[in-house]
């Protein structure tokens, strides 16, 4: 995906939960709804994990047969816009999901302290 600008909005997807979906182009200029998950600093630098959301049928059996659907990107701010950015550097991308991978085994391992 190509540098993408934000198309965001509150919506509660019948979850009651607010969620903020994002609408990112890409290099073959087709359109991705993402649902924004996390924000995270890093480096000096700002990343946003998103997760493809399926909007059809069609839609669903490729994000099945995906075996990634979440999206990682740098998120740069200018006025009154977000902007995300692929990360270019394989040494960057690689840092950064490194980063979320300890996040989430982080978070998973507060959880299951609670069970105790």
């Amino acid at each position: 995906m190509s540098e993408a600008q934000a198309a965001a909005g509150g919506n509660s997807a019948g979850t009651g939960e607010n969620t903020t979906i994002f609408i990112l182009e890409g290099e073959d200029g087709s359109s991705y709804k993402c649902q924004f998950l996390d924000r995270f600093e890093l480096d000096g630098n700002d990343y946003a994990v998103l997760l493809k959301v399926a909007e059809g049928e069609e839609d669903e059996e490729e994000l099945d047969e995906d075996e990634q659907p979440l999206v990682i990107m740098r998120v740069n701010e200018s006025e009154s816009q977000t902007v995300f950015q692929v990360i270019e550097s394989e040494e960057e991308f690689n840092k950064v999901v490194a980063f979320v991978e300890e996040m989430v085994e982080a978070e998973s391992g507060d959880m299951g302290d609670d069970e105790e």
